[in-house]
Formats: C-alpha cells, sequence, structure tokens
C-alpha cells in the first residue's frame, strides 16, 4: 500500500472514529461550568478493538493535548436582547509556542443554529509559550429578535480544528469548549393544575377545574382542546387485541369550557365535564392542549395530562382458604390503601370509602359472619407552600397514584395524601381447613391477614 494511501485510509479511520462518539447532553438553569472528559469507547473494526477516543485525538490530532482550555464547557440562559461575557483561560503545555485564533464553529446538530456574530473573543489571536496561560474574554450578545430555544457552538482555540459532523459528535474536543444557550423569556401564565388524575364511577358525571394565572401586565389568549393522537387507552379485557385496544373512555365524553383569554393579573378557569358511559371499564390517559399564546411556554409546556381510572366493581368475592391448628379465636384485618385520587374535582359522587362484605365457612361447611370489632384509619400529609403543586415536567400516571395529594383533603398548607383503611374482625375458632370470602367497594386493592389465636395487643 502507498504511502498515499495509508494517510487517507488513517483519515477515513480517524474521521468513522469521531462519528461514533456521542456528544454528552448538558442542560441545567444559569450559568454553568464543567469539566467534561473525553469519553473512552472501545469501537471494533473487523472485529478487532481499536483505539479509545483519547487516543483518537492525539493520532488524529496531537497538538491538542498540549492545550487546556478551562471552562471546557459553559451553559448560558438569557433572553433576547441580552448579552454575558465570560471568561476562559487557555494554557499551553507543550515545549513549543502555539499560535491560537480563537473563533466559533456551528455544530450541526443543535435545535437552532447560532449566527457566528453573536459571539465576540478577545484578543482575537495570541502567540502562547510554552506553560504559558492566556485569558480570553468571551461576549455573547442575543439579538432581540432571535428565536427562542437551544443553541449550541463550539469555540475553537486554533486553526485545525476539525468542523462539521465531527465537531458536532465529539463537543469536549480537545483545544476547544463547548457553548450552550438557552434563549427565553420569562412566561407570563403559570399552570396551577398541571395534570388530572382520578378514580372514577361508570355511569356518573365528573368536573374539574384547571387554573390558569396570568401574572403579566397583558391579556392572552388561550384555546383548550384535547390533544389529537395524545391519547393512550387502556382495557381490562385482554381477550382481543381489538379489545385491548377499545376506548375506555372516548373524548367525546369530556366537555371543555373556557375563556378566550386570561386577563392580565388575573387566574382564569378552564372546566372540564366528564360523563363517564354506564359499562365503561379500564381506563383513560390524554392530555389537554392548553394552546396558550404566551411565547415563554413551549409547546409541550401547556399539556394538562389527563388520567381517569375505573373503579373496579367485581361481582363475585375474593376466595381463599387457610388451615387452623388449635381451637383459638380466628382475627381478621382487612387493609386497603386510597391514593391520591380527586385531585381538582369540584363535582361528582366523592365517597369512594373503601368497605368489606366479610364472610367465613368454617371446616363443618357452616357460613359464619365474622363480627366487626374496629375500624381504623389513617393517613400521610404533606406541608406545602401552594395548594396547587407545579412540578417542573409532566408526571406519568403510575407514580401519580402514589404521589399525588387529594384536594378532598386540602386544609390551606396541609395537603392529605395516601389514605389507609383498616377493618378487624373476630369469629371463634375450630381446628381445621377454613374459607375466607371477601367482597370489596370501593377499593382496587387490599390485604387480609388471618391470626389463629390470641390476636396481639
Amino acid at each position: 500500500m502507498s504511502i498515499l494511501n495509508t494517510k487517507a485510509l488513517k483519515g477515513v479511520i480517524c474521521g468513522l472514529l469521531a462519528i461514533s462518539i456521542v456528544s454528552i447532553a448538558c442542560a441545567g438553569a444559569g450559568d454553568r461550568d464543567s469539566a467534561m472528559p473525553a469519553i473512552e469507547v472501545q469501537p471494533k473494526i473487523g472485529g478487532a478493538s481499536v483505539v479509545s477516543s483519547s487516543a483518537y485525538a492525539r493520532d488524529c490530532f496531537p497538538e491538542f493535548e498540549k492545550i487546556k482550555v478551562d471552562p471546557a464547557y459553559k451553559y448560558l440562559t438569557l433572553e433576547p436582547g441580552d448579552s454575558k461575557n465570560f471568561t476562559v483561560t487557555v494554557e499551553n503545555k507543550d515545549n513549543k509556542t502555539i499560535e491560537l485564533k480563537p473563533k466559533p464553529l456551528i455544530t450541526p446538530y443543535t435545535e437552532n443554529f447560532i449566527n457566528e456574530n453573536w459571539i465576540s473573543i478577545s484578543p482575537s489571536e495570541k502567540n502562547l509559550k510554552p506553560g504559558e496561560k492566556q485569558e480570553f474574554q468571551v461576549k455573547v450578545d442575543i439579538p432581540k429578535d432571535s428565536d427562542l430555544g437551544s443553541y449550541a457552538a463550539l469555540i475553537a482555540f486554533t486553526e485545525k480544528v476539525p468542523e462539521g459532523d465531527i465537531a458536532g459528535y465529539y463537543s469536549s474536543f480537545p483545544g476547544t469548549m463547548q457553548l450552550n444557550i438557552q434563549v427565553w423569556v420569562k412566561p407570563s401564565v403559570q399552570i396551577l393544575t398541571p395534570y388530572v388524575n382520578d378514580l372514577v364511577e361508570a355511569g356518573k358525571d365528573y368536573t374539574y377545574e384547571i387554573k390558569l394565572r396570568n401574572t403579566g401586565d397583558k391579556d392572552i389568549t388561550i384555546s383548550p382542546e384535547l390533544a389529537e393522537g395524545g391519547s393512550i387507552i387502556y382495557a381490562e379485557s385482554i381477550a382481543s387485541s381489538e379489545e385491548m385496544l377499545q376506548q375506555a373512555i372516548g373524548d367525546n365524553a369530556i366537555r371543555i369550557e373556557a375563556p378566550d383569554n386570561i386577563k392580565a393579573g388575573q387566574t382564569a378557569i378552564v372546566k372540564l365535564t366528564l360523563k363517564v358511559p354506564a359499562n365503561a371499564k379500564g381506563s383513560y390517559s390524554g392530555s389537554l392542549d392548553l394552546n396558550i399564546d404566551d411565547p415563554g411556554i413551549r409547546d409541550y409546556e401547556e399539556i394538562v395530562s389527563l388520567n381517569f381510572r375505573i373503579l373496579p366493581v367485581p361481582e363475585k368475592p375474593y376466595e381463599n382458604t387457610f388451615e387452623a391448628r388449635t381451637d383459638g379465636p380466628i382475627t381478621l384485618e382487612i387493609k386497603a390503601y386510597q391514593y391520591g385520587y380527586s385531585l381538582y374535582t369540584t363535582g361528582g359522587n366523592r365517597n369512594l370509602t373503601p368497605s368489606f362484605n366479610v364472610s367465613l365457612v368454617d371446616p363443618s361447611g357452616n357460613e359464619v359472619t365474622p363480627v366487626l370489632v374496629n375500624t381504623k384509619y389513617s393517613g400521610s400529609v404533606n406541608i406545602v407552600a401552594d395548594t396547587y403543586p407545579q412540578p417542573p415536567y409532566p408526571i406519568p400516571y403510575m407514580s401519580l397514584r402514589i404521589t399525588d395529594s387529594m384536594k378532598t383533603n386540602d386544609q390551606g398548607n396541609y395537603q392529605g395524601g395516601t389514605t389507609t383503611f383498616v377493618e378487624t374482625y373476630t369469629v371463634p375458632g375450630a381446628v381445621g381447613k377454613w374459607t375466607l370470602l371477601i367482597l370489596p367497594k370501593n377499593t382496587e386493592n387490599f390485604e387480609y391477614t388471618a391470626t389463629i389465636g390470641a390476636a396481639e395487643e
């Protein structure tokens, strides 16, 4: 193979290695500096291990190992028309002078493409002697008419840094610093009801209030509608794929009433009315797009999650057997949990206190009705600053069932969480096999404990 072909092959391999390295995603609020070490990867060509990314940098661009850039990463949040200055220190770790000519490189993989004119660097060039350090002043100016969103660029301090795809994939390339900019404006509208999560009963109607507060000095228009294609429907039946895809609650069962705008400094209410079909079973998971005309709110941030779980009503009691080895009394403890349903509910029957119809069949085959000894309620309470918490991101349905608070238990700064219901029964015992039957009401779950002999105090 000729020397020319060898060099060409080496260049191709170096480029492929660079493209194989996925850039590190960096996010956060405010200004942030971070040291970003090279990612050690071991790609293979023809089944043989090849050099890591750091070795790639040494072999293909050895001069960059002699340049230390601090910080290697900078994150800025700026509004249109704002500017920001920061300092970058470059150190020559080589034994010869290095010529520095800093400039921004536009990376190909970013939400928005930054204009090079937004970034100015001083000094514009510097011959850096061995062991010498140089501070560069970087200024970022965001035009007033710039689009909101994320921008990214590499600031290279030599002219030999790779550009294009290689620079885009290798965000921490030696001799460069990564600059990420979030251009934003402060939103005027606060979404005080970020989700609706409820346990509902078939054949009943429910009303929910979604509160929106306008903290700005101008009226803001809204146009709420159910998001198309954003609903995920679950059904209880697993008899066929068609039944699995059937809607537990159709979108036409949800009616929306909302004003055309939110007046400056005021709070508006979007009213949802849910009419649950009489034969509905399963769950509904969808979303409400508020369509808020507020430049500070992105499309995905104006979505209210809607989750409705239809209360299952079993027709037959749960049945299980246990064996008593003594004639001691039998004590039954049945426990149910009520999660954070009914948040933001203003109408409908909310009396969903769990209860149980309990019976036993003794070893002789006789049905025995146990005596209810006591009922116990316990709950968790959160102390909060706002009755309507605003999470920073949409929360999945399953986690809501455990962590949400119920508005029916709200008292100012106190929010009730999961409530536990315990019923204790007793019945005279006998040696032999017993059958326990429990028909639950107003609950999705329960636990039971059968104690044979004297119950613990």
